[in-house]
């Protein structure tokens, strides 16, 4: 991954600053997964001992016996340490997900938009194909239809010839010629069904890989515009900042942490037809 896949020209450091917090975070996590990993090991082996010390008393006991009571202190204590091992990393994990989100946005993105076009592109050589197998399909019916035809007529008139004939038949050539022809253009017309089966097939499972795809598309998609938009905002972040201070000081029901800007109508409508223009396959209003 690189480290910062925005331009220099727009970068402001905010990305780089998500990816410095997220490989701190990742290296705390792995030292606190070592250090969980131990102590879940010593919580075992005590665990084990605790056991051995309780069963001292015999099964038929219904006491514990002094040895296993002075060390249950320790044998909690390490599952009191495994316990708050766990939360940590837990906690870790949690702030380390919308981190790991945008970090991979920008390579996901461009997979997505790959995918996609990949995607349109077998949808329109398949839909050209089966076009084509269409085409040969009508053809080669049509030709088994005359070739059925001149094959009723030829066998009609060969039936005449063979009962008028008394001595040995011979199969007239044309019609032997004709059913040789027949099975060919048969046995073409089973392969070109075949064909188009398959064609069929791969065009009935397009429609849901391509919304998939497209979903993926405009997931990622927002959080790489997201990513651009805070990269813009970081040098203006104090003005901002100021202006949600001040409101809240002036005694207005306003959350400091967040400041709500009007974006004019005209604005999200050019942006909006923009992203529609960007998305593969576009082919404009229809």
């Amino acid at each position: 991954m690189k480290l910062n896949p925005f331009s220099k020209k727009t970068a402001t450091g905010y990305y780089d600053r998500i990816k410095a917090e997220h490989d701190q975070l990742e290296h705390d996590l792995s030292a606190l997964q070592t250090e969980l990993a131990e102590a879940k090991e010593e919580h075992a082996q005590k665990r084990e001992k605790y056991e051995r010390l309780h069963n001292a008393g015999g099964s038929l006991s219904m006491n514990t016996p002094p040895a296993a009571k002075a060390f249950w202190p320790e044998y909690n204590e390490a599952a009191q340490r495994v316990s708050q091992l766990e939360s940590r990393v837990s906690t870790l994990d949690d702030r380390l997900r919308p981190l790991r989100s945008i970090l991979k946005a920008p390579a996901a993105f461009t997979e997505a938009k790959h995918k996609l076009a990949a995607l349109l592109a077998q949808r329109k050589t398949a839909t050209a194909d089966l076009e084509i197998v269409d085409a040969q399909l009508a053809k080669l019916q049509q030709r088994v239809t005359g070739l059925e035809t001149r094959i009723a007529a030829e066998t009609k008139a060969a039936s005449q010839t063979l009962l008028a004939s008394e001595g040995e038949f011979v199969v007239p050539e044309s019609l032997s010629r004709l059913e040789s022809e027949l099975r060919i253009v048969k046995a073409s017309v089973a392969d070109q069904k075949v064909e188009r089966g398959t064609l069929t097939t791969v065009l009935d499972g397009l429609p849901e890989a391509i919304r998939q795809a497209r979903h993926a598309f405009v997931h990622y998609r927002a959080s790489v515009e997201e990513i651009a938009l805070y990269e813009q905002l970081t040098p203006v972040m104090n003005i901002v900042a100021r202006a949600s201070a001040a409101k809240r000081e002036s005694g207005s029901r306003h959350s400091e942490s967040t400041f709500e800007i009007e974006i004019p109508s005209e604005w999200v409508k050019t942006a909006g037809e923009t992203l529609a223009a960007e998305m593969p396959g576009y082919v404009g209003e229809q």
